[in-house]
């Protein structure tokens, strides 16, 4: 079984694997493991190698020390992938993610910027479940690929979103989806028309057809959370909320990791196509919801 640091090195330096696609098990005292990814580790920094004790690709442990795998020649995973292939360019298929299976586990949503949040974030204080979990949003595609396979589609989200046009959302009227035993309250992000926000959920999902929910039924949405009593709660909202309004420049990739919340870690710009990588906020270090990471995708 060869060391932590000699599996480091190999995949830093083989230009057979992608060192973005592997993530270190970091043992703390008295604590879980943290997982760092691994182009953010620092080889004779504070961290010994004797508190790496796995190593995952594309979510495959390849390495453990305690049961002493090493993998990282018999399996695939963390490899550098011909884009053209994995696209399924060039050999007559539709152009998208082959193969991959969509997760409630990411999305890509809008985002508001932050000074938009205070009024939002005090009414789901009181009624989301969620406020921890996700940050405010509007998803415009929910059940993505997996966060593995991220690489991989933004290509593809480039290609989509480079001649679509900035545009205006105007954040007006609570409204209600009525479920068996709750109504989830939701601001209505298109007060200022549906067809951008449809215009830009149909390019996208031309090149993501399989995520989850029907394409014909996308509602754009921002959620403020659940109640059984619609009636009152909802006239509570609208009382507590006026109307706002942001431009959509950017849309940004989410995950979560474990029992983590959703963060975002890459953001795709509207108009160019540009995606841009965020590092991790705090390398997952446990911290405030919402906070940590918020100037990486609002302060700019």
């Amino acid at each position: 079984m060869r060391t932590s640091d000699e599996i480091y090195h190999r995949v830093r330096w083989d230009p057979r694997f992608d060192p973005a696609r592997f993530m270190l098990g970091i043992s703390q005292r008295g604590d879980a493991c943290k997982r760092v990814p691994l182009p953010y580790f620092t080889p004779g920094g504070d961290i010994p190698w004797h508190r790496v004790v796995f190593i995952e690709a594309d979510g495959e442990v390849v390495w453990d020390r305690a049961t002493g795998v090493d993998r990282i020649d018999a399996s695939g995973a963390g490899r550098v992938r011909d884009p053209e292939a994995d696209l399924g360019f060039g050999r007559g298929e539709p152009v998208g993610l082959l193969g991959v299976s969509p997760t409630a586990r990411t999305a890509l949503a809008w985002i508001p910027p932050a000074e938009l949040w205070p009024p939002i974030q005090d009414i789901r204080q009181d009624y989301d479940p969620q406020i921890h979990r996700w940050p405010p949003h509007v998803n415009v595609l929910f059940g993505f690929v997996p966060e593995s396979d991220f690489e991989r589609a933004a290509p593809l989200l480039a290609a989509a979103t480079a001649d679509t046009p900035v545009f205006t959302a105007r954040l007006d009227g609570v409204r209600t989806f009525r479920h068996r035993a709750y109504s989830t309250m939701w601001l209505d992000p298109t007060a200022a028309g549906k067809a951008p926000w449809e215009d830009l959920h149909r390019v996208l999902r031309q090149r993501f057809p399989h995520g989850l929910g029907a394409a014909e039924n996308f509602t754009p949405h921002l959620p403020l959370g659940r109640t059984r009593d619609p009636r009152r709660v909802t006239a509570d909202c609208a009382t507590r909320l006026d109307a706002m309004t942001a431009t959509v420049w950017e849309l940004v990739l989410l995950s979560r990791r474990s029992h983590g919340p959703m963060r975002p870690r890459a953001t795709v710009a509207l108009r160019t196509g540009e995606v841009r990588w965020l590092p991790p906020p705090d390398l997952e270090a446990p911290g405030p919801e919402g906070t940590a990471w918020l100037s990486e995708i609002t302060d700019r």
